[in-house]
């Protein structure tokens, strides 16, 4: 099954799972949601997992994103 999905889609589920969160997080960010309520939203246990994730597939911070687009 994992062959499969990473011939699918070139990527592991983990990599693909953390893209599809992230991408789900930017409206609600962009809407001016709280952090918390947005890491929650796309299920990350914590505020600070989700800013983890941003920052190392991202690049920045949130905030620092959104004022960039």
């Amino acid at each position: 099954m994992t062959r499969l999905f990473v011939r699918d889609t070139g990527m592991s589920f983990d990599h693909w799972r953390t893209q599809v969160r992230l991408r789900a997080a930017l409206p609600l960010l962009a809407e001016g949601q709280p952090v918390s309520r947005v890491a929650h939203s796309v299920g990350y246990a914590t505020a600070s997992a989700f800013l983890a994730a941003f920052r190392r597939t991202v690049g920045t911070t949130p905030k620092r994103y959104l004022l960039k687009g």
